[in-house]
């Protein structure tokens, strides 16, 4: 089993600790990171701190959050299709398909305090631009009035096939 210790040494290796607003490491090994939000070459920091992570024996899920303010529209009424819609922003580079209708998206949720959730899941285990789509599906649901917090989990269970992508976009990639 990981301990915060552990964690927190590694954390502590990658990122000042002045950039560092919590760790938490819960009975399950899944670990959650949250850094301040002016925190300096913020792209390369979570590349490193996921990886890094990564390799300690008994973690599971790693979540990486960076801090927010909560916006004026804190009264905004929020819903699963707003995000939905928002995330269709989020093209993925390689294929040039948004990751709602690449199927990439498995599950939203708003939670009471307007935390949005987002288990979303990549082509393939080893995209290389994993960390740059998770930071972009991160920042487009912060760009929607009234959300507090973005928690972005990734999956590979179930793993991704071609059989996700919507049909209009079956459609027109040529896959029938």
């Amino acid at each position: 089993m990981v301990t915060k210790e552990e964690v927190e040494n590694v954390v502590k290796a990658v990122v000042d600790e002045k950039f560092v607003k919590s760790v938490e490491v819960n009975e399950k090994g899944d670990v959650a990171v949250t850094l301040a939000k002016d925190t300096p070459n913020i792209d390369d920091v979570l590349i490193r701190l996921n990886a890094e992570l990564g390799k300690i024996g008994g973690v599971g899920t790693i979540t990486i959050n960076r801090e927010r303010e909560m916006k004026a529209e804190e009264n905004a009424e929020l819903n699963k299709d707003m995000i939905l819609e928002k995330l269709k922003e989020v093209i993925d580079p390689e294929i040039g398909v948004d990751v709602v209708n690449l199927g990439l998206i498995y599950e939203v949720n708003v939670r009471p305090d307007k935390t949005v959730y987002v288990k979303m899941t990549m082509t393939t285990p080893g995209c290389p631009l994993t960390m740059w789509i998770l930071r972009a599906v991160e920042d487009k649901v912060l760009e929607i009035p009234g959300v507090k917090d973005a928690e972005i989990e990734l999956t590979f269970d179930p793993p991704w096939t071609p059989d996700r992508i919507s049909p209009e976009y079956k459609k027109r990639l040529g896959l029938y």
